[in-house]
């Protein structure tokens, strides 16, 4: 299961600022406040030139403000500081209480140190501002400058809930870049808005820019780092949440996001600590019981990995990540396949296109050869490349299933497609060159398997496959003294596999079936063969052996419909 990362890193950027943002008021009548379009700061726009309403205030002054970092916002207030004789003129006024209120609501880490005036004159700018912290897009504004151009998009750090104004907001954000190319508040904004259309790599341009602007800000370093993740920067966004977290150790954010980009990144050592520092800080959240279940997943912790799911299933047994994880505990640990297939149906059932869900339920059909949700494993697979053309697991699934039913071309075709691409693992190459061997392509087999032996002779898996193309290729001399070379320091599974195929080469019933039986005594569950001396005594029409040797493959694949037909075949042939 991916940490797309795993399900829990939030995809809004606004948790800094959402803590101290003004929450929207409810209405007297119900329960629930819904903000509407009326609710809009309704106000008369002066009938001024563009940047005429702050003609009086230095334009050096007025770019700090529009620049609107933490840092700009201070200086330009400094500058417009007045003693306590002096007066503010009334735009002075409104661009103070306005940096005050860009301050609060989109930089909620740093404090406004400077005295607010009040403001008691309408203005767009003020406006702008009520009407963000109601969730509120604010489309009257005019946009007769910068600041009532860029202002109404405060609402994508106030609200998350919605989105219909997303293309009036590009648009002015748009034109306020055009005025004001590097200012940090409108890149930040555009950042915001295009990392909620899920155009993260559009995002990180423009939130880098910002950042560039404003390197120590703890919201942008935030927001970079949840752009640098979703683009695949797994390091990038480690480094990012690392130094938030020296400026605080107990950002919750900034450890979910550490912990997220760690996973993704392949460190299971800080995974695991980021995590727990999570649930140390809030051990009711769910979501990281479900990911700490996760970590012990994979380091095979089955036992504590079991104990965290029935903690998360006293309140939830639905989710989607708790079937995920249920049933791979099932199936790995219980080695309850009927257990794991009826738990993930049930993730199918509300996750029909979901391709995690869809993959495990697909190896959970392949490997217990049963039905879920209806479907098939190459139903499922099916499924699976329906919505990714390319993606290995299924195709390796699909291939699996092909060589089940002996289509030998089929899982050709498919497994070919994989070593084309360079996408196949090892294991789906020692595969191809079994199928190349069943379609009798022994110069495409040969020649895989020779680049594989040239490459890693001590590999075992690659040995085996060596010495299979060997065998069905007639190279009895070389098949021969490869084995009895590799026999005397083998492992027991490899002897195994050596009598197996020696007794391929074998020129008599008595050197075959001693083969044979030394290849069950290295290891009794050798399936291949078990099956082979079936077929030897079946011939002999010695039935009740053939049963003997054939009753042992039935126990390692009990739900293997070939084999149960076979077995069924020599029950009536003994009578019974």
């Amino acid at each position: 299961m991916k940490i797309k990362a795993f399900g829990i890193c939030a995809a809004v950027l606004v948790c800094f600022s959402c803590a101290s943002a003004p929450k929207p008021p409810k209405s007297s009548g119900t329960d629930d406040y819904v903000p509407d379009d009326t609710d809009a700061i309704s106000l008369k726009i002066p009938e001024k030139t563009s940047r005429a309403y702050f003609s009086t205030i230095k334009p050096d002054v007025l770019a700090l403000a529009e620049n609107a970092s933490p840092e700009s916002l201070r200086r330009a207030a400094s500058l417009l500081h007045k003693s306590d004789s002096e007066q503010y003129a009334e735009n002075e006024r409104v661009l103070l209480a306005t940096c005050a209120a860009i301050m609060r609501i989109v930089w909620p880490s740093q404090t406004v140190n400077w005295e607010v005036p009040d403001v008691t004159v309408a203005n767009p700018y003020l406006g702008a501002i009520e009407s963000a912290k109601r969730g509120l897009y604010d489309s009257s504004t005019g946009n007769t400058d910068f600041l009532t151009t860029v202002l109404p998009s405060l609402v994508l750090v106030t609200s998350e809930s919605r989105t219909e104004y997303f293309s009036q907001a590009e648009s002015a954000l748009r034109a306020g870049l055009s005025l004001r190319a590097n200012s940090v508040l409108a890149n930040y904004l555009m950042g915001l808005l295009l990392f909620r259309e899920e155009k993260f790599l559009d995002a990180l341009r423009y939130l880098t820019i910002a950042l560039n602007g404003a390197p120590d800000c703890q919201e942008l370093v935030y927001a970079h780092g949840m752009a640098l993740f979703k683009t695949g920067d797994s390091n990038g966004a480690l480094a990012s949440a690392e130094r938030l977290l020296s400026y605080s150790s107990q950002n919750v954010k900034a450890l979910e996001l550490a912990a997220e980009a760690a996973y993704a990144s392949g460190n299971s050592l800080k995974t695991e600590t980021y995590v727990n520092r999570v649930l140390q800080l809030e051990p009711e959240n769910l979501q990281y019981v479900l990911f700490r279940a996760r970590i012990l997943m994979n380091s095979k912790d089955y036992i504590r990995a079991s104990s965290l799911l029935d903690v998360y299933a006293r309140t939830d047994t639905t989710s989607r990540d708790y079937l995920l994880l249920r049933a791979q505990l099932l199936r790995d640990w219980n080695k309850n396949n009927t257990g794991a297939a009826e738990t993930i149906e049930k993730a199918l059932l509300s996750h029909p296109d979901d391709i995690e869900v869809l993959q495990l339920a697909a190896e959970l059909a392949s490997s217990a050869n049963v039905r879920i949700g209806q479907k098939s494993a190459q139903e499922l697979a099916d499924a699976i490349l329906a919505l990714d053309a390319n993606n290995a697991t299924a195709m390796a699934i699909s291939i699996n299933e092909k060589i089940k039913s002996a289509d030998w071309q089929d899982a050709y075709t498919l497994s070919g497609r994989l070593i084309a691409d360079g996408s196949a693992s090892d294991a789906m190459r020692y595969k191809h060159v079994d199928i190349c061997i069943a379609l009798g392509r022994m110069e495409e087999a040969n020649r895989i398997a020779s680049a594989l032996y040239s490459a890693h002779p001590l590999d075992e898996d690659v040995q085996q496959a060596y010495i299979k193309v060997l065998v069905a290729s007639g190279r009895r001399t070389q098949a021969s003294q490869l084995i009895s070379q590799l026999l005397p320091n083998a492992t027991q599974h490899m002897k195994s596999f050596l009598y197996y195929e020696r007794s391929l080469l074998g020129t008599t019933e008595d050197s075959v079936l001693g083969d044979l039986r030394s290849s069950l005594t290295a290891n009794p569950r050798n399936r291949d063969a078990l099956f082979r001396l079936y077929q030897i005594y079946y011939n002999k029409k010695d039935w009740r052996k053939a049963q003997y040797y054939l009753k042992q493959v039935v126990a390692l694949n009990s739900s293997d419909p070939a084999i149960l037909k076979l077995n069924a075949e020599l029950d009536s042939l003994l009578g019974r």
